[in-house]
């Protein structure tokens, strides 16, 4: 069935282009090197710290022609060593407190990736991520003044149809029934002609949205959808059809379907944050149990 918004793949959102690449790994090549090793083949030298074919991430980009290698590894090799040669030149003039200073904000940002990583594995590991129905349909009832609507909402049926296609007057009769073989009838024929056929039954969508499909302005959306269940519209191309199953205004609570997800990421959320506070808790009840650590005053 065709989507009235259209979905966008991972490996088009995922795709990444060379320039984008060399950029990204040029800009990291400052971290890569280290002291002379006789298990590898250096590339690259300055002062004590050797860079080694393996270092290079170039060597793991697919999908570029040869020519495009080697002048990623190219800058690369030349990108470190000007990165290299800027921190020797730094470790000389910078102020010896500046130096601790930077010395204190690395060890402070590679203990808290450790304690993140470390809780990340334990929640991934031992953290109940499952949230039954009934225990968001309680958060729901306690909460529901929380989920007035901003926008109108509505569980529609829509349409778009040539207005070269065939027969669109049956299309018309079909989409305004109530029968099921009517519908059938429908959906064979938006198969066979619609630009779109979108039923959105049992989805909640905005109405606003909607509205930008179809060639139609409403000053008063509520009121419209009051007394309008069904919609059309014409352009120089298309004919347009909605129908309004049901629909909440604005102002009105939430239906639960529509906040579920929400509903249940703010109890995983609650969950996080209590599992970590408890595993916090117990590290420094046996640290103190063991006398690991101490307190001078």
């Amino acid at each position: 069935m065709k989507k009235l918004y259209p979905r966008y793949s991972c490996a088009a959102c995922l795709k990444i282009t060379f320039p984008v690449l060399l950029a990204f790994f040029l800009l990291t090549a400052c971290h890569q090197g280290g002291m002379q090793s006789e298990n590898k083949i250096p590339v690259a030298r300055v002062g004590n710290r050797y860079l080694y074919r393996e270092d290079i991430p170039g060597n793991f980009v697919t999908g570029i022609s040869q020519e495009d290698s080697s002048k990623f590894i190219e800058n690369y090799i030349n990108r470190w060593i000007r990165n290299q040669l800027l921190a020797q030149k730094a470790e000389v003039y910078l102020p010896t407190a500046q130096k601790e200073d930077i010395e204190r904000q690395v060890e402070e940002a590679r203990r808290n990736l450790l304690v993140y990583r470390y809780e990340q594995d334990l929640i991934l590991q031992k953290m109940d991520t499952s949230v039954a129905d009934t225990v968001i349909e309680n958060f729901y009832e306690k909460q529901k003044d929380l989920y007035a609507l901003d926008y109108n909402i509505v569980k529609a049926l829509f349409i778009k149809i040539p207005l070269t296609a065939p027969d669109i007057s049956k299309a018309r009769r079909w989409y305004r029934s109530d029968r099921d073989d009517d519908y059938t009838k429908l959906e064979s024929y938006c198969y066979q002609y619609a630009v779109k056929f979108d039923d959105f039954h049992d989805q909640w969508i905005r109405f606003d949205l909607l509205l930008q499909e179809v060639p139609l302005t409403i000053s008063n959306q509520e009121r419209y959808l009051r007394y309008n269940p069904f919609i059309e519209a014409k352009d120089s191309a298309y004919q347009y059809f909605v129908r309004i199953n049901e629909y909440r205004l604005r102002g009105m609570d939430a239906p639960i379907e529509y906040v579920a997800d929400q509903i249940r990421q703010i109890i995983l959320n609650e969950r996080k944050i209590k599992f970590i506070r408890e595993l916090e808790n117990n590290i420094y009840s046996e640290a103190l149990n063991r006398k690991e650590f101490e307190i001078y005053k």
